[in-house]
């Protein structure tokens, strides 16, 4: 009998919990990527990676890195965005100019919106 009454109850505090969780998992992928426009970096773009990395269970996010040769200092640039579609948010080429808006990360620049010029 008492089997009977607190097996569900389990599943239903464990179901809240789960929906909780998720909930602020959807709340931080959403967040990422969100980079204060503290500084402007530009240069000629050498080079760029661009990869889709899971996030949580399936929830994916965008992660560009791009190389800027800026004054003959080349300059690493980290572009996130969540993934809400199968292309990626930035269309780059090799050799053009790029405009960075964000903040700086040690050595690494973290761009919040990137304008192609």
């Amino acid at each position: 009998m008492v089997t009977a009454i607190v097996i569900p109850i389990l599943f239903v505090v464990f179901y809240f919990i789960v929906k909780r969780n998720n909930a602020s998992y959807e709340q931080k992928w959403k967040e990422v990527g969100a980079i204060q426009e503290q500084v402007i970096v530009s240069g000629k773009l050498t080079r760029y990676f661009i990869e889709k990395k899971k996030f949580y269970h399936h929830r994916y996010i965008w992660s560009i890195q791009l190389f800027i040769l800026d004054h003959q200092q080349t300059i690493k640039v980290i572009f996130e965005k969540p993934a809400v579609s199968d292309t990626p948010p930035l269309d780059v080429s090799t050799n053009g100019t790029l405009k960075c808006y964000g903040q700086w990360d040690g050595s690494n620049f973290l761009a919040n919106r990137i304008i192609v010029e």
